[in-house]
């Protein structure tokens, strides 16, 4: 059951799927993709993901091929046949089959499909080990703000981490910390939280957007700015964000460990809330203790 993939409206064995070599989203990388996470059967955050779909496709040109209101109707008849309670689902849309040429198609075609991931059960606010991350040069193009499929260069700079022995990238763009190979980066400075804006070099993580309305209302003030190197390597507290990974503390960066490489008070004051939003969005996870000095 746990094989199924929806492909352009058919519901297959992913062994049985098939997608044609002249595919846009293969020759070119010309597609856009998206990841959502979900907990006891549910989704968390679909809508925010879809809208968020819409404007990568945007970004490239591409019409979503039905409403994203029709397109997540599918997605929930699609999720219970899989039998998977706990995991991700992925997404990916591309400009579709067609004879290979730079020049977009004359005439609209689509590659739409989503499938099933299981995902191990989420560790508690603030256990396991911290991450270790590697800062390099951010080399990637000027529309990280697009969730493309085109993303050669975070793998290999995802990579060059793992083969030095660290967890995630992080990529910095002329001393200014933008974001991991596959995360948004935060940093607590003085009780404040600095990350970079959304833009050029940054994309618009949902996760991070539930961090931002989590920290407003845990009254944790958020400086939207570009966070230098060298602020980061002396943080008191380092977290990275995403739909799978939640919220993560950050052990040390580089060389150096942050915060004595433990997990801090806003970092596990921030994990409970967020998994508090979870609890209630999905009906998953056993409630979290009180988060003391919580507004």
């Amino acid at each position: 059951m746990n094989d199924l993939i929806w492909i352009n409206g058919e519901i297959l064995h992913i062994s049985d799927a098939r997608i044609g070599v002249e595919d846009r989203g293969f020759q070119f990388a010309d597609g856009v993709y998206e990841v959502v996470r979900f907990y006891n059967g549910k989704s968390f955050t679909m809508r925010e993901h879809l809208e968020r779909l819409t404007r990568s496709a945007d970004g490239i040109k591409l019409a979503l091929p039905m409403p994203i209101e029709q397109l997540q109707d599918e997605i929930v008849q699609f999720v219970p046949r899989t039998g998977m309670r706990e995991g991700y689902l992925y997404l990916q849309l591309t400009r579709g089959v067609v004879e290979r040429n730079h020049r977009f198609p004359k005439h609209a075609s689509h590659t739409l499909l989503f499938y099933m991931h299981e995902l191990p059960p989420p560790l508690e606010p603030g256990e396991g080990e911290g991450l270790k991350l590697l800062p390099l040069p951010d080399e990637r193009w000027k529309r990280c703000w697009i969730k493309s499929i085109g993303l050669i260069a975070n793998v290999l700079a995802k990579n060059e981490a793992i083969a030095h022995g660290f967890d995630e990238a992080v990529f910095v763009d002329r001393e200014a910390v933008t974001e991991g190979a596959t995360c948004n980066i935060f940093a607590a400075l003085g009780g404040k939280l600095v990350t970079h804006p959304v833009g050029a070099k940054v994309l618009s993580g949902i996760t991070r957007m539930v961090v931002f309305d989590i920290a407003a209302k845990l009254g944790v003030p958020i400086d939207e700015r570009p966070l230098r190197e060298e602020e980061a390597v002396r943080a008191d507290e380092m977290v990275i964000t995403s739909t799978t990974r939640e919220i993560a503390w950050v052990a040390r960066w580089n060389d150096r460990y942050i915060g004595q490489g433990k997990c801090g008070p806003i970092t596990m004051k921030l994990h409970r809330a967020y998994r508090e939003r979870v609890r209630t969005a999905t009906r998953s996870h056993a409630r979290v203790a009180p988060i003391v000095g919580a507004a």
